[in-house]
C-alpha cells in the first residue's frame, strides 16, 4: 500500500473496483452511509472497528490496515506540532524498548 495514499481514498478506489455502491458497503459493514462518505472523502478518519470491517470487506491485510489507519490517526493529531518528530522518534525508541522487555520476559 503506498503510504502516501489517505486511508479513505484507498477504501473508494477499493469499494469502486469492487463495483459497489456506499449503501451497498453501509449496508455490509452496518456503519451509516454518510460516515462511509465522509470517511472516503477524507473528512473523517474511521474508527477501528470501521477500518476493521472495511478492510474485510475489500480484502485487505487488516495489519496493514490498521497500522496505517494508527499512522494517519497520529498525523491528523499531532501532526502540526513542532516537537512531533523528536517526540514520535522517542515514542519509537520506547515502543521498541517495552517490545524487547516483554520478549525477554516471556522467554
Amino acid at each position: 500500500m503506498d503510504n502516501k495514499l489517505e486511508l479513505g481514498t484507498l477504501f473508494r478506489s477499493r469499494r469502486e473496483e469492487k463495483g459497489l455502491l456506499v449503501r451497498q458497503v453501509a449496508a455490509v459493514t452496518e456503519v451509516d452511509q454518510a460516515i462511509i462518505s465522509r470517511i472516503e472523502n477524507g473528512d473523517r478518519l474511521p474508527t477501528r472497528d470501521q477500518a476493521q470491517k472495511l478492510a474485510a470487506l475489500y480484502d485487505l491485510d487488516i495489519k496493514e490496515i490498521l497500522t496505517f489507519w494508527l499512522a494517519e490517526k497520529i498525523i491528523r493529531e499531532y501532526g502540526d506540532e513542532p516537537f512531533s518528530p523528536d517526540a514520535f522518534r522517542q515514542a519509537s525508541n520506547e515502543l521498541q524498548f517495552r517490545i524487547t522487555k516483554k520478549d525477554s520476559d516471556n522467554s
